[in-house]
């Protein structure tokens, strides 16, 4: 585990002063700003109900569980800030998202990746193309039990893991005591186990040593108990470091670093070094807005993808996908 506690020095990430992505899309903040400026009284039709605008009424929406720290953090300071909006989360997989807002039954979704050409045809066919907003950056992560003394594998070896050519530690390292590799993801339709097939494996079959729960928190949990195992979760879980239920995370498991050669230095999946590209298994969070009008959708898009949003990423230990950053090497004194 590399951090500055334990003596190693890593970059440290601040934000500048203003957004590349606001100088870049002027229209976007301005739609942003009138929103803002729209009065704290709701709007509400002839029943009294609340009408839904970019800052009033009540939308559910479907998130990949492993966003769930992030995107609990941002529901919480929306609703805090606009008093008549609620949003109410679904944790589900990415592959249940996808289909919910295909089925029309979900209007907004927060997944891994965009929607294929065939996923977006559903919309261009009805004359609509959802707006999908990146909002974050955030890794896969791999996690091992406290007994495993192996925390550094390069690319190569995790591919061989993945794909299993490797099923026992000992063809890792032949010093190894541990007996049979055991593969856990969290949930067999989540975005991470489609990033783990699509960008590492490139299409290769997946070890049959592999096998899902149903949330991150179940595989750390594992991984925490049984020594063979070996977890691959979304980042977000164990990204922000102040949080309480992060630390005893912690605590229960190790960290992999990944080296994108052998004898070249390893990296985590640390907000620094998704900015640096030095950890190689990077994704982006998408929120992707079904809304044909400008709802609750919009304004929520509008939020995450803002400076108040942007500084929850940061805070939250996730890379921004809006607003740029800086690093500053920490020098020892």
């Amino acid at each position: 585990m590399v951090s500055i506690a334990a003596g190693v020095y890593m970059p440290i990430i601040t934000k500048t002063s203003k957004p590349v992505f606001m100088q870049r899309y002027p229209i976007f903040f301005f739609v942003l700003s009138l929103i803002y400026l729209q009065s704290c009284e709701a709007q509400k039709d002839k029943s009294g109900k609340v009408i839904d605008t970019p800052t009033t009424g009540s939308i559910r929406i479907m998130v990949d569980e492993g966003y769930e720290p992030i995107i609990e953090s941002s529901i919480d300071v929306y609703d805090s800030i606009y008093r008549q909006a609620k949003i109410t989360p679904i944790y589900t997989s990415e592959g249940e998202a996808v289909n919910a807002i295909l089925r029309d039954s979900i209007q907004v979704i927060i997944i891994s990746r965009k929607l294929t050409d065939n996923e977006m045809k559903f919309f261009t066919q009805r004359g609509f193309t959802p707006p999908v907003t990146p909002i974050a950056h955030d890794a896969v992560a791999f996690i091992l039990n406290p007994a495993n003394t192996d925390t550094v594998f390069t690319t190569s070896q995790m591919h061989d893991i993945l794909n299993g050519k490797f099923t026992k530690w000992n063809q890792v390292n032949p010093r190894s005591k541990l007996n049979d590799i055991r593969v856990v993801f969290d949930n067999p339709l989540s975005g991470t186990l489609t990033y783990v097939k699509d960008s590492i494996l490139a299409g290769a079959a997946l070890t049959p040593n592999a096998s899902a729960l149903k949330t991150n928190a179940e595989v750390i949990a594992y991984v925490g108990k049984n020594k063979n195992a070996i977890g691959i979760i979304a980042a977000n879980w164990i990204s922000d470091t102040d949080d309480r239920g992060v630390q005893k995370f912690r605590r229960e498991i190790r960290i992999a670093d990944i080296a994108k050669s052998v004898g070249a230095e390893g990296f985590g999946p640390y907000q620094a070094y998704l900015a640096t590209g030095d950890y190689p298994y990077k994704r982006t969070i998408y929120i992707i807005n079904a809304q044909a009008r400008k709802g609750l959708g919009l304004g929520f898009a509008s939020f995450l993808a803002g400076d108040q949003g942007q500084r929850i990423v940061l805070k939250d230990g996730l890379l921004p996908a809006q607003a740029p950053t800086r690093l500053i090497k920490a020098t020892r004194e």
